[in-house]
């Protein structure tokens, strides 16, 4: 008898065979047994994860002398012609292969005979999708009232390229991809019953190397058995796959955790020399990357990775040292470069430059920190107490400005000392409102800065500048009803604020000097200066609401 192959001589022949499918196989079966037999079904899902092979255990299981079962006994003659692909009931059909109006007519015409020999006649048309439109209107009245005999069953790996007409006659089943633990044991047993020695790292490699199909998996195996005779390790794969040294992946990273560029670039040398493909390199450093990023988030790889308990302990070890947007920012930079490394006809260059690039990435400064530091350019404190009558701030209250607290008061006699007290008091609730002011409104804050208090009393404020234009700023009707409607938030009562200025040289500006004046005065801020040396940024432009 000639050779077959692994994944044709271990195909599922029962339901409870099937691996990874559970509420596919669960739903059929318990249709099967309360007889709710539906005259279409449509099997949706990756490649080689079983949607094939699942419409032929329905068959079995609609044509079985015992049937219909969830259980087909696989010993009659109706189940064994299914098995060998003989049966004149059941038409396995290549949409890619008959695409055409003709070949669906031709299905239209069969229907209408009743089967030879089983209780149904089926037909399981695979990658339904290729179908051309026309052909699918020409199936679509036979789908949609079908004699009582015939059942269709639809496989595809592009269920979005099937008209909602087809979609909304069938059944559908939509087939996950399995796990690589799954597909580890599956093949374990597999090499088990062959009498081939394969290690725990070579089937954990190849599962993860078929990305959730079984097919792929045994496919793979089949490969390694060839290539390795009946003793498959983790190296032999590795010479047939061209799969690069995990030891040499993890090198790399501790590498670029440690931003050292020239330990990057000499173990990129060493593994361009042993023949490594760079585009399979950035792929597996791109993925180890990822996980990376998992461990630092969920601190533990968990079921998210394929993983082994050693390989998550080093890289949980390398996440210590790095934040979590720095290593986002280390994924996005290297996903780039996987593209272009793909496309690139210098892809050694390419790698070397995107290495470098990773080991350049500096830590991140939080926003708190960058706002906190601001804060103490313009001289506040975040130690400073909240007043009790203002609403609670979402942040730390800021100390107000050294400009925008009360003048100076004149030298007073002992007589005076009730006077004093009350003005020390008022002192007190209009600082508190400025370092309140500073949280809220910034912008207006700024504005008060420029400014000193005159007076202060129960229901009136007065503050008087050295230049018209930030008087002029706050006559301004729409800036006006906001000041007022935030003293009155504050002081929970309406003040009135009167604004003057000891010279009148903007009193006739226009609106241009007034905004070239404003933007000026920004230039050559002090603040401005040290915000932009914070951000390392350069003041390409001045935005005034003047």
């Amino acid at each position: 008898m000639s050779y077959q192959v692994i994944a044709r001589k271990y195909r599922p022949q029962t339901f409870a065979e099937v691996i990874g499918q559970d509420h596919v196989t669960r739903t059929l079966a318990n249709a099967l047994e309360t007889g709710r037999i539906h005259h279409a079904y449509l099997f949706t899902g990756a490649r080689g994860i079983g949607k094939t092979t699942v419409a032929r255990l329905l068959a079995k299981a609609l044509n079985c002398e015992k049937g219909p079962t969830k259980e087909p006994c696989n010993v009659c003659p109706a189940c064994t012609e299914i098995t060998n692909g003989s049966s004149l009931d059941v038409q396995e059909i290549d949409g890619a292969s008959n695409t055409g109006v003709d070949d669906v007519r031709e299905i239209r015409e069969r229907v209408r005979y009743m089967p030879t020999s089983g209780r149904y006649k089926i037909y399981i048309i695979d990658e339904v999708h290729m179908l051309s439109t026309s052909a699918f209107n020409a199936l679509l009245k036979t789908l949609e009232e079908p004699p009582a005999h015939v059942v269709f069953i639809f496989a595809t790996t592009e269920s979005h390229k099937i008209p909602a007409t087809i979609l909304s006659r069938c059944q559908r089943y939509d087939f996950r991809r399995i796990p690589p633990p799954k597909i580890a044991q599956s093949l374990k047993d597999v090499a088990a019953t062959e009498k081939i020695n394969v290690d725990d790292t070579a089937l954990s490699m190849i599962a993860r190397e078929a990305q959730g199909s079984m097919r792929d998996g045994q496919s793979l195996l089949d490969q390694a058995i060839a290539f390795a005779g009946n003793d498959v390790t983790a190296k032999t794969l590795e010479e047939m796959l061209g799969f690069l040294d995990r030891k040499a992946i993890f090198d790399l990273i501790s590498a670029i955790m440690n931003r050292n560029s020239a330990a990057c670039l000499n173990q990129l040398d060493e593994i361009y020399q042993t023949g490594t493909e760079l585009t399979q390199l950035a792929t597996q450093l791109l993925e180890m990357m990822r996980h990376l990023m998992v461990v630092k988030i969920a601190g533990s790889a968990g079921s998210t990775t394929d993983l082994t308990p050693q390989e998550t302990k080093q890289l949980a070890e390398f996440a210590q040292n790095v934040s979590s947007e720095e290593l986002e920012r280390m994924f996005g930079i290297w996903y780039s470069g996987t593209e272009q490394i793909a496309r690139s006809p210098f892809p050694k260059m390419l790698t070397e430059i995107y290495l470098i690039r990773l080991c350049a990435v500096t830590p991140v400064t939080s926003v708190a920190e960058v706002i906190s530091r601001i804060d103490s350019l313009v001289g506040t404190t975040s130690t400073a107490p909240a007043p009790t009558s203002a609403p609670t701030p979402t942040r730390t209250q800021p100390a107000p400005a050294p400009s925008a607290r009360p003048a100076p008061s004149r030298t007073t006699t002992p007589s005076a000392a009730p006077q004093q007290s009350t003005a020390q008091n008022t002192s007190a609730e209009w600082e508190s409102f400025m370092r309140w002011l500073v949280g809220e409104r910034p912008q207006v804050a700024s504005i008060f800065n420029h400014g000193r208090l005159l007076s202060f009393a129960e229901n009136t404020a007065e503050l008087e500048f050295d230049a018209r234009l930030y008087a002029d700023m706050i006559a301004e009707a729409d800036r006006r009803t906001q000041i007022d409607a935030l003293m009155k938030s504050f002081f929970k009562r309406p003040i009135a604020l009167k604004v003057s200025s000891t010279n009148g040289e903007s009193g006739g500006l226009t609106k241009a000097d007034k905004r070239q004046k404003a933007t000026k005065e920004a230039l050559e801020s002090d603040i401005v200066k040290k915000a932009a040396e914070i951000f390392d940024a350069n003041i390409h432009e001045v935005k005034t609401k003047i």
